[in-house]
């Protein structure tokens, strides 16, 4: 529990300080007052037992996980459906979260709506953790007066790309551990099996075939630059984590994403689901078209997609029709088009959009489910290269020692 540090007015007019542990602030205050006392200063002091430096480090650097955001969301929701106040709410999840960082954030944006801030330019001031799509929404049911439903909704968005993720990540387990193995394999034959055979090649005066020489080449390049090798890999990472914090580097890899085999065709479905999806929700809460249009495109992660998606906007804000909008862009499909024109001309294209997202769900699953059956082949196509040049690699020199013995 936090500890505070306060300075007060007691009852005859002194100053006094002193610290009290307690989950927020107002109950800092309460307990001043239920003692006679009137609050100056209150922040956030050190932690009983000396513990106040771990505590502001998990504060700061503990994640906040999806499964965290569905549960708190699925809170927020059920508890101003129950007509439990706003201050409440807070007050009572904040005690009830586990997650460090997520019960720190949660009392700063309880003191935020105690001084009568939005609930929305609060939880904008983390957005480490809370994306563009989660402020909107909440923004959004500010305005129409609808908040737990986009709560609600805001749950099931999360729910639904976390039961994706999963899927993904089982499906690529195996691919994951094939890779893995190879990986492990050509290094153990490189650094301990090959250089044994190269000793005795050389010893034996055997002119050595090309995919030996290429195979000592990569060998000797193992065993002597291994460290530079390791270090390559760590620089390359950090270079590429530092290249996607800005815009062109993260439009590149969108871009070849989208064009990769298999995995291309996956993140185009998920991501069009997701727009359909976010499209129907805001549509069926009473949003202009524009701005519905503008949300949906910020829920977009792949920048591509989401310029796409703005350009659909700005045909639309123009006075072009959706289903014309989305279909000078190639990337909409020709049920997407069909369903909106559809959805246009019957006033219910919420509905209809809800539709192709669940159409979309069921390919991008199918997809998913079929991932290692259409990645296996790529991956025994790979081993079965590596590993026959390799024993080429080793073989070959050998016969031609044994054609040497046998002339003597």
């Amino acid at each position: 529990m936090p500890v505070f540090r306060y300075s007060a007015l007691d009852s005859a007019g002194s100053v006094v300080e002193g610290s009290h542990s307690a989950e927020t602030v107002a109950e800092v205050e309460a307990w001043l007052q239920s003692r006679n006392m009137a609050p100056i200063e209150i922040e956030v002091g050190e932690a009983k037992g000396g513990s106040g430096t771990w505590q502001r480090l998990q504060e700061r650097f503990s994640p906040v996980t999806l499964e965290d955001r569905i549960l708190l969301c699925r809170q927020i929701g059920a508890m101003f459906g129950a007509g439990i106040s706003i201050l409440q709410i807070f007050e009572t999840i904040g005690r009830q979260v586990k997650n460090p960082r997520l019960k720190a954030v949660l009392g700063v944006i309880f003191d935020d709506i105690r001084r009568g801030e939005s609930l929305s330019d609060s939880f904008a001031r983390h957005g480490s953790i809370f994306d563009a799509l989660f402020i909107n929404l909440v923004k959004v049911g500010e305005e129409s007066g609808n908040l737990p439903l986009c709560f609600n909704y805001l749950a099931d968005l999360y729910e639904n790309e976390k039961a994706t993720t999963e899927r993904i990540k089982s499906a690529t387990r195996y691919p994951k551990i094939v890779i893995t193995a190879i990986f492990l394999a050509v290094s153990f034959l490189m650094t301990f099996v090959v250089p044994k055979f190269v000793d005795l090649f050389r010893s034996s005066n055997v002119p050595l075939p090309w995919p030996t020489r290429v195979l000592v080449a990569v060998s000797n390049f193992f065993s002597s630059y291994y460290i530079v090798i390791f270090g390559g890999v760590i620089l390359a990472i950090a270079l590429y984590k530092l290249s996607m914090r800005y815009e062109g580097p993260r439009a590149l890899r969108d871009r070849l994403l989208l064009k990769m085999p298999i995995i291309g065709e996956l993140s185009r479905k998920i991501y069009l689901s997701r727009y359909c999806r976010i499209l129907a929700v805001l549509t069926r809460s009473g949003i202009d078209i524009i701005r519905t249009l503008e949300l949906s495109a910020d829920s977009m992660k792949n920048l591509v997609l989401q310029g796409m998606a703005k350009e659909v906007m700005e045909a639309v804000r123009v006075g072009v029709p959706l289903d014309e909008a989305m279909e000078r862009q190639h990337h909409f499909t020709p049920l997407v088009i069909q369903m909106v024109a559809a959805g246009v001309e019957s006033g219910q294209v919420d509905e209809l959009m809800s539709k192709v997202a669940d159409y979309y769900d069921m390919e991008a699953d199918y997809t998913i489910r079929n991932l290692s059956t259409l990645i296996e082949p790529i991956l025994l196509a790979v081993l079965g290269v590596i590993v026959g040049f390799i024993a080429l690699a080793i073989f070959l020199p050998m016969w031609s020692m044994m054609d040497v013995m046998r002339g003597r």
